[in-house]
């Protein structure tokens, strides 16, 4: 069975696959903690600015979801924002079913959640793999690679 600790040894191509290849499509219950796995090259060295404020919100604040409540977390998983929608969908930008997180729903900005849109996908009951990014319709918009590990 795959852990943590496995995922954050593979490399980006190892990452991509085990995506593409493994886990389920259903929308996990609980609430997760957000582990920051890696870059996605091809889509971010023209959004520096970006990848700061990404830097900043998912390799350096602790960050998760609540999957019941429907909402992201940072720092205190009682402070819930991003409130999302998830669907079980064919993946925007693998060759696959994923967990796709809809942001339409939420209070944030509309500047801000309309540029808002990620991916799960399940993995086991406790490890989910996910691609974190931007909504954009053409494909283009995966930015990073981010597990959750349950916690609740």
């Amino acid at each position: 069975m795959i852990e943590l600790s496995d995922l954050k040894r593979c490399s980006i191509r190892v990452l991509e696959n085990i995506y593409e290849n493994e886990g389920a499509a259903d929308v996990p219950q609980g609430v997760y903690k957000g582990t920051h796995l890696g870059w996605i090259e091809d889509n971010i060295n023209h959004r520096q600015l970006l990848k700061s404020g990404i830097f900043l919100g998912f390799k350096l604040a602790p960050y998760g979801i609540d999957f019941d409540r429907k909402r992201w977390f940072f720092i205190n998983k009682n402070a819930r924002i991003g409130h999302f929608r998830a669907e079980t969908e064919r993946s925007r930008w693998r060759d696959t079913d994923a967990v796709c997180l809809h942001y339409e729903s939420s209070r944030l900005p509309r500047m801000i959640r309309s540029h808002l849109y990620d991916e799960v996908k399940p993995l086991t009951d406790s490890l989910c793999l996910g691609v974190g990014g931007i909504n954009k319709p053409d494909g283009g918009g995966d930015i990073f690679y981010f597990a959750l590990t349950r916690i609740g």
